[in-house]
């Protein structure tokens, strides 16, 4: 498993300010994997286990993504844009991850109507109860733009390139998310609710 070796903040609406990234290209691909490791695996982390909603499972997609990366090394042609290959591979083994347990839930006859998702219980232990069961709502493409993008502080480049999208679609996506967790939390618990948009 993927164990920490760099230091951040907890994860929230606003927070850390990215240091400029290392250059990538003509290193090989240890030392570039070594490299996106020491600076992106906390956040690729946060990631990981807001969307599989499970702390172990998230570190085995994390760690998964990242022997992606030196596996297909090779075939990344812009090497400093390597972390948007990292994202995308965490996303997408998230997702795997939540369909593989969704088939076994539903096969198993498991799931009942009173039970939380893994991912709704890793957001619950984070978030003020109605923030919460405002973002459970969204649909999948809104929730994941609007915990990328605004939760987990990824810019608006970073987050297209998670979830494999244009950055004018994750802004649309994370305006109509943001649009209705205003129009839920708003008249419920006025001003102190409304999660800050960033530009």
């Amino acid at each position: 498993m993927v164990t920490s070796r760099s230091a951040g903040t907890s994860p929230g609406f606003g927070g850390e300010v990215p240091a400029a990234p290392p250059a990538l290209s003509g290193v090989d691909a240890e030392t570039a994997v070594e490299m996106l490791f020491d600076r992106h695996q906390l956040r690729m982390l946060r990631v990981a286990t807001v969307l599989v909603g499970d702390p172990v499972a998230a570190e085995d997609v994390v760690q998964d993504a990242f022997l992606a990366v030196h596996a297909g090394w090779d075939r990344i042609r812009n090497k400093d844009e390597a972390v948007g290959y990292l994202h995308r591979s965490v996303v997408n083994g998230a997702r795997s991850r939540l369909r593989r347990r969704s088939v076994v839930f539903r096969l198993a006859g498991l799931r009942q109507h009173d039970q939380i998702s893994a991912e709704d219980a890793a957001l619950r232990a984070q978030l003020p109860k109605p923030l919460m069961e405002a973002i459970g709502a969204l649909p999948r493409r809104e929730r994941e733009a609007v915990l990328l993008r605004h939760y987990l502080d990824l810019s608006e480049k970073e987050t297209a390139d998670a979830l494999g999208l244009r950055p004018g679609s994750v802004k649309a996506y994370a305006s109509r998310g943001l649009a209705k967790l205003r129009a839920v939390l708003e008249p419920a618990a006025g001003p102190a609710a409304r999660p800050q948009e960033q530009g």
